[in-house]
């Protein structure tokens, strides 16, 4: 006996609704796969949100990351119990740091940090093992690695390390770490190699600390009690005759990359939200053309008794049906795409989220997305369709049958007629239906005004990187262990083939101080000869540095966040590492980005040196090669680095600008993928409303088809003429998209910019996007209507013609 639900048990409305839903199948899936893929966008992006902001912090916490870095003098065992003993501490640890370079076997030198730790079982920094150990013996090192550093050895290489003493010693990768502490953003980021002190001294390394690590007790999310701690440290430091060369904050409950990483999540975000609006245009289009086409129905039903309100209630039932179908298929895919977001992030800050999970709020915020918006955007039609008078329904009221409005078209279709008639025919088709005709265009317009958007945010950002990158780097930037006379240093590059100009800058570590001798911040101050090529710096206040100029600075515009009325001509008191605070002018302000940390200050060189009691001397240099790209660049490294060796320099490292920019742009790159796939799922959104336009443009044409059968229009005929039409389509929002993408660009970059780099960037417009979406409008134009145009060409002379 079969005791499956039957159809005849539901009311004959309710049956109706599962016949609406059932008997076009694909109509029904054009809709709830874009009612489906907004709210798998929406899902993805809070799941993805909730989640790393709830693990990423833990992560970070876990690890008992310090609240207070500080660079100083050499200090040993003894001065770490002093500083144990200051009120507020909780624990000190000491390191180690030096900048070396490193290689396997026939491989190139690569820069990296070496740390000399004292106890790797310390309850400072616990790193976390990927690969082998976390705890190396003698004769070993661990390096640690994300997507932000990856140095390409593996547990059991044999490293060769090259001192700054010039000295080579072999190593062994005992394991692979994740350190997050070392995630924040940083030009000059390289990675780190940790060693114990007892293989510190074997290799002949003086055995004394450079860094203090400090962890307070207390809230270590209080910025008051870090701050406090800290000028206390400073105070016992400078006492003891040591001079504090940098010092650095951190909260232990967030992480340094949370904020610009949540700030990425929220673009997403409201592009997620934009894909959900243009899916409502589809529902529009839908409800309208199931009400045109059932009239009669309705007509019919309310002869027999039914009520406007019942027959509301139907078809917003049929809505909702599409809503939950819609949530089957999304909120799942949505929590695992959420949960594999967090997860690629995670990584990529080197932290790690717990195990997958639904989240509660992305769910709510599903079920409401996809119940309301669709219900909003069908509530008019649908209304429309149920408050209609009944002569009106059961006429003959038929889209084919209105009287077609002779607009200028058709008015002057005799300049066309050079254009073959079936051409002429999908020209007017096109515009037949205008109110859909506008929705489908909005949909599939700013669909392609997002993705030509996003290349032009890409553009603009690479430039803005390559604008960064220039104040850190030359094509080939050598650094030195100790300062060299600039006259033997130049002598010996100049000497080099491929070089064609040496620089020589300085540079030194300050802070920027209050009246009474408080910190106001950390500023890192960069001395390039006045001459120099490589910078071009975006003056947005005075003017730049000149030959004459004493105690002069031209500094970042992130100074803005301490001085916000700073103005050129103002007076900031500086203190230098090693010198008493002085005043210095500002003579100009260039744009820069928060993100990056500190503000960054330029002086004149020759000042700069002569100030430090180096004159004429520097231990960075940058150089002007012949050619620019990453191949020749690394090669002419190679060679410079093999030279100065022999020649007796003591290399600190040997830095290309391209692989510079090429790290410092992963960051970038990862936001842009993230973008093009928001557009991506826009361009869907937009695909299908087009597709469920030209399907039921053709179900509205469907005599027309019989008559055009009749006198022997061919199927490839009636199957181009559909194409066309979609294609005419696609190519008008091709042009619109183009405008449109002016003002979205520079929404997308102005939101980009002030959520990750504190300050508005340039907008750059590139050809690529606008070419691109071109392609791909066609070829999404050519997919919507193959469907329908197939479907048309099917139809038999008696089937369109027995149509009503």
């Amino acid at each position: 006996m079969n005791t499956g639900i039957k159809m005849n048990s539901f009311r004959p409305r309710w049956r109706k609704v599962g016949s609406d839903l059932w008997d076009d199948k694909s109509r029904t899936g054009l809709v709830i796969a874009s009612i489906a893929v907004g709210v798998f966008a929406i899902g993805m992006i809070i799941s993805g949100f909730v989640i790393m902001r709830e693990d990423v912090n833990l992560s970070y916490a876990s690890i008992n990351p310090p609240n207070i870095d500080i660079q100083t003098d050499p200090f040993d065992k003894d001065f770490v119990e002093v500083i144990e003993k200051v009120p507020g501490v909780k624990d000190v640890e000491g390191r180690r740091i030096i900048g070396i370079q490193t290689k396997i076997k026939d491989g190139d030198w690569k820069n990296i940090k070496l740390v000399g730790v004292s106890d790797f079982s310390g309850d400072i920094t616990h790193l976390t093992p990927i690969e082998g150990t976390q705890f190396p013996r003698d004769g070993e090192v661990i390096i640690n690695q994300n997507m932000t550093h990856i140095s390409g050895y593996h547990t059991g290489d044999s490293i060769e390390i090259e001192l700054p003493d010039g000295s080579t010693h072999n190593l062994t990768v005992a394991g692979l770490v994740t350190d997050q502490t070392t995630t924040k953003p940083d030009p000059g980021a390289t990675n780190n190699i940790y060693i114990s002190l007892e293989t510190l001294r074997s290799l002949g390394v003086e055995d004394f600390f450079n860094h203090l690590l400090v962890t307070v007790d207390g809230d270590g999310s209080d910025q008051k009690i870090i701050s406090d701690v800290a000028e206390k440290i400073k105070i016992k430091t400078e006492r003891s005759q040591r001079e504090v060369y940098r010092q650095e904050e951190m909260l232990s409950s967030e992480h340094p990359m949370i904020d610009s990483i949540l700030a990425i999540l929220g673009v997403l975000g409201a592009l997620g939200v934009l894909i959900t609006i243009l899916s409502s245009s589809l529902i529009v289009n839908t409800l309208n053309a199931i009400l045109t086409h059932q009239l009669h129905q309705i007509g019919i039903m309310k002869l027999v008794g039914g009520r406007s309100y019942q027959i509301l209630g139907m078809y917003l039932t049929l809505i909702i049906a599409y809503s939950l179908i819609a949530l089957v298929l999304a909120v799942p895919l949505g929590a695992i795409a959420g949960y594999a977001l967090a997860w690629f992030l995670s990584n990529f800050m080197g932290a790690a989220i717990q195990g997958f999970r639904i989240v509660p709020a992305a769910v709510t915020a599903q079920v409401l997305t996809a119940i309301l918006i669709p219900l909003a955007a069908g509530f008019v039609p649908v209304r429309n369709g149920a408050n209609i008078k009944v002569q009106l329904a059961i006429s003959n009221y038929r889209p084919s049958s209105q009287k077609i409005n002779r607009g200028a078209f058709n008015r002057n279709a005799h300049l066309f007629s050079w254009i073959s008639r079936p051409v002429l025919l999908s020209i007017r088709n096109t515009f037949r239906k205008k109110g859909r005709l506008l929705l489908t265009i909005f949909t599939l317009t700013v669909a392609g005004a997002v993705f030509i958007g996003v290349f032009n945010v890409r553009d603009s950002m690479d430039n803005v990187m390559s604008q960064i990158m220039q104040h850190f780097l030359g094509d080939v930037t050598v650094n030195f262990s100790h300062p060299y006379r600039v006259s033997k240093v130049e002598q010996s590059l100049l000497g080099i083939n491929g070089v064609t100009d040496v620089e020589a800058w300085g540079g030194a570590a300050g802070e920027i101080q209050d009246s009474n001798g408080n910190k106001v911040t950390d500023l890192s101050i960069v001395a390039p000869p006045s001459d120099t090529q490589l910078l071009d710096p975006d003056i947005v206040a005075g003017r730049w540095l000149l030959p004459e100029d004493e105690k002069a600075l031209v500094v970042s515009d992130s100074i803005y966040k301490y001085y916000p009325d700073l103005i050129p001509g103002d007076k900031l008191i500086l203190k230098i590492a090693g010198q008493r605070q002085q005043d210095w002018r500002v003579v100009g302000i260039f744009r820069f980005v928060e993100m990056l940390g500190d503000p960054i200050a330029y002086a004149d060189f020759e000042y700069f040196a002569d100030s430090l009691n180096l004159p004429n001397q520097a231990s960075s240099y940058r150089l002007i090669t012949e050619a620019h790209d990453a191949a020749s660049q690394l090669a002419l490294s190679v060679r410079i680095n093999r030279y100065l060796s022999d020649t007796g320099f003591a290399i600190q490292s040997v830095q290309t600008g391209e692989l510079l920019q090429k790290n410092a742009s992963q960051g970038v790159n990862v936001l842009v993928i993230f973008l093009l796939i928001m557009a991506i799922l826009t361009a869907i959104v937009g695909s299908i409303g087009l597709t469920g336009t030209m399907s039921i443009n053709v179900f509205e044409r469907t005599r027309e088809i019989g008559i055009m059968r009749t006198i022997g229009a061919e199927d490839s005929v009636i199957m181009q003429s559909v194409v066309f039409e979609a294609l005419v389509i696609g190519l008008i929002t091709w042009i619109l998209a183009i405008g449109l993408s002016f003002p979205i660009s520079y929404a997308l970059l102005n939101i980009i910019g002030l959520a990750m780099m504190g300050s508005a960037m340039t907008l750059s417009f590139t050809p690529l996007g606008i070419l691109l979406w071109f392609i791909i409008v066609i070829i999404l134009s050519v997919i919507a209507s193959i469907m329908p145009a197939r479907n048309a060409a099917r139809l038999t002379i008696n089937e369109v013609l027995a149509y009503e």
